[in-house]
C-alpha cells in the first residue's frame, strides 16, 4: 500500500471504530464496503478489519471477562470457525471477479444485513430455541468468510436474550477475539503472503482505532441512541444503494 493509501485506509479504520464505540457495533459493516471502494482486494479488506476488530474485541473481553458465557461462547467459536472455511471457499471465487462485480456483492449483502438489523428487534427472553443459535453461529461464520461481515448474526441472537448488557457485550468481544486469529490464519492459508502484509498494516494502524474510539465513545455519550443508529444506518444504506444502484444500470 502506497501512503496516501494507508492514510485512507487509517481514516475508514478510525470512523468505522468510532461508529462502532458510539453504538456498539458496525465496524465491518462500515469500514469493509469503503476499503473496497478505495481499490483495496477484498481479502486484504476483511484482513484489515479482522485484525483491527480483534484489538478492540481482546480489551473488551478481558475487561468483561467475568460476564462472558463461556460455555456459549466456545459453541459459538466451534459452529462458526465451520462455516467460515466454507465462507473462505466462496471468498476464493469471488475475489476473481471484476472489482465492480465485488462492490456489486459487498453491497447486497450490506443491504440485506441492514434490512435484518431494521426488522430483526424482538422483546428479549429468558431463553432462545437452540435451532436460532445455530443458525446465528453458521450464518456468521458464512458471512465472516465471504465478506468479512460476520457480526450482525451474532448481535441479534444475542440481543434476543435478556442478559444485561455486559454480558451481551462480554459474549460478542469474546467470540470475536477468539474467530479473528483463526481467520486471518485461513485467510493466509488461502491467499498468501499479501494476508500478512494486510494484517501488519493494520497493527501499524491500530492508533486510529483509538483514535476513533475516543472520539465514539463521547459521543453516544451525548446525542440519543436512537438518533445516532438512524445515522448510521442511512449512511450504510447509502453506501450499499451506491455499489448496487451503477451495476444494476450498466447491466441494463
Amino acid at each position: 500500500m502506497s501512503v496516501p493509501d494507508i492514510v485512507v485506509a487509517a481514516s475508514i479504520l478510525c470512523l468505522a471504530s468510532s461508529v462502532q464505540s458510539a453504538i456498539g457495533f458496525g465496524y465491518a459493516l462500515v469500514a469493509t464496503p469503503l476499503l473496497i471502494w478505495t481499490g483495496i482486494p477484498l481479502p486484504n479488506a476483511i484482513t484489515l478489519v479482522a485484525v483491527c476488530s480483534f484489538v478492540q474485541s481482546v480489551i473488551g473481553a478481558r475487561h468483561l471477562r467475568a460476564s462472558v458465557p463461556r460455555r456459549l461462547a466456545l459453541i459459538a467459536i466451534t459452529i462458526r470457525t465451520g462455516t467460515l472455511i466454507i465462507g473462505l471457499r466462496i471468498l476464493r471465487q469471488i475475489a476473481e471477479l471484476d472489482s465492480r462485480d465485488i462492490r456489486f456483492v459487498v453491497g447486497i449483502v450490506l443491504c440485506l444485513l441492514v434490512i435484518s438489523q431494521l426488522v430483526g428487534k424482538v422483546r428479549p427472553a429468558d431463553t432462545v430455541h437452540w435451532s436460532w443459535g445455530a443458525l446465528a453461529f453458521s450464518t456468521s461464520g458464512l458471512l465472516a468468510g465471504v465478506c468479512g461481515m460476520g457480526g450482525p448474526p451474532l448481535v441479534l441472537w444475542a440481543m434476543h436474550h435478556d442478559w444485561p448488557s455486559e454480558k451481551i457485550r462480554g459474549f460478542l468481544f469474546a467470540v470475536f477475539a477468539a474467530s479473528i486469529p483463526i481467520q486471518v490464519g485461513l485467510l493466509y492459508f488461502t491467499f498468501g503472503m499479501n494476508i500478512l502484509r494486510s494484517a501488519g498494516t493494520a497493527l501499524l494502524l491500530a492508533p486510529a482505532v483509538f483514535l476513533g474510539a475516543a472520539i465514539g465513545l463521547p459521543l453516544g455519550n451525548r446525542l440519543p441512541r436512537p438518533v445516532l443508529s438512524g445515522i448510521v444506518y442511512a449512511t450504510l444504506l447509502v453506501i450499499s444503494l451506491s455499489s448496487i444502484i451503477p451495476h444494476i444500470i450498466q447491466k441494463l
